[in-house]
């Protein structure tokens, strides 16, 4: 199966644009959309507060993420607020005090690569995809992601043609305000900046829902982590960086998965003995503290991805990485051309 995507035009025709690529996963994004909203913590009056200062906010900041949403839920059958309040389930079950999943992704950026283990719910495993976005509003600017469908741009981690890149992972928060979502922020940054100081500009100027971090590369070699809250953005660079699912700067009221902290020595270790080694090989790690995991853990390794900011190349294993295959994602000029191992 080949993973690679392609969207092209504004945003609500990129969203549109999923399920003309690939209709025979309709039923599986529905399915894998309403029965999340199914499992969801009971929708309070302050819950129903958030969302609509949230659909308030993504209107005024981030415009383009409505708008794509708009046209995936089009194009799957799906009402526009179904898709937005499922991309704000993790944000409903922090303030419901009870966070629904127990992701375990791991993110680091050394050396002008950034990599990261996808970490997620096993039914996305048929929903991965690597999709290239192309907008004629970027001015040329073109942006490879993996993600699922359903979902919109850079759900989870991804790469610009200028070399910048960026990875996700998800962290718990009693800390949910009005503001820019995570994964909206993604795909804001990659097709607005080109490097990592204009990308921490971007989010400098934005107020933000909160929950989660970013570890963010570029071409130049240049690496940050951001760790985002609604009242408070940490940033923290350095020659390499690394970040799992807890906040490093200040704890938080909610408790993260409790494999994080072991994950986390296990990349910083690993990093400072040899930080130009190769990720695909950190990514595979089982000991002491798995980065690559398995069922029976609710949230397994469904991708490994590794972004070359200097060469504008990536490399993802649609499935754990100790075991899948590594497709080749190489520039030709013109977008991004899928390259399969020769068996």
């Amino acid at each position: 199966m080949n993973l690679l995507v392609t969207l092209a035009g504004d945003a609500r025709a990129r969203g549109r644009g999923q399920a003309a690529a690939c209709p025979e996963q309709a039923a599986a994004v529905r399915a894998a959309i309403l029965g999340r909203l199914a499992q969801a913590p009971a929708r309070t009056a302050g819950m129903a507060r958030f969302l609509d200062a949230q659909w308030d906010a993504t209107h005024r900041h981030v415009p383009e993420a409505n708008a794509e949403i708009a046209g995936i839920a089009e194009g799957f059958s799906l009402a526009p607020e179904q898709v937005f309040d499922f991309l704000h389930l993790g944000c409903l079950a922090d303030l419901a005090a009870a966070p629904a999943d127990t992701d375990g992704c791991s993110a680091f950026a050394t050396g002008g690569v950034v990599a990261k283990n996808r970490d997620f719910r096993p039914e996305h495993a048929g929903l991965q995809r690597v999709f290239q976005h192309q907008d004629p509003a970027w001015g040329g600017r073109r942006v490879l992601c993996l993600g699922s469908l359903g979902a919109p741009g850079a759900w989870s981690s991804g790469m610009n043609s200028d070399g910048l890149a960026l990875a996700d992972t998800q962290i718990p928060t009693a800390d949910h305000g009005p503001g820019v979502l995570r994964y909206f922020l993604m795909t804001r940054l990659l097709f607005a900046c080109g490097t990592v100081e204009e990308a921490l500009a971007v989010m400098a100027s934005l107020p933000h829902a909160g929950g989660g971090s970013l570890v963010l590369g570029d071409a130049s070699g240049a690496a940050a982590a951001v760790e985002l809250r609604h009242g408070r953005v940490d940033v923290t660079r350095g020659a390499w960086v690394a970040h799992t699912n807890h906040y490093t700067a200040a704890p938080d009221a909610l408790a993260p998965v409790e494999h994080s902290e072991g994950r986390l020595a296990v990349l910083r270790v690993a990093l400072s003995r040899d930080p130009a080694q190769d990720p695909r090989a950190l990514l595979a790690t089982h000991a002491p503290v798995a980065l690559c995991r398995h069922a029976p853990d609710p949230s397994p390794t469904l991708a490994g991805a590794v972004w070359e900011c200097r060469t504008g190349a990536a490399s993802v294993a649609a499935g754990p990485p100790c075991s899948a295959a590594w497709v080749r994602f190489v520039p030709d000029g013109s977008g991004w051309r899928e390259i399969h191992a020769q068996a």
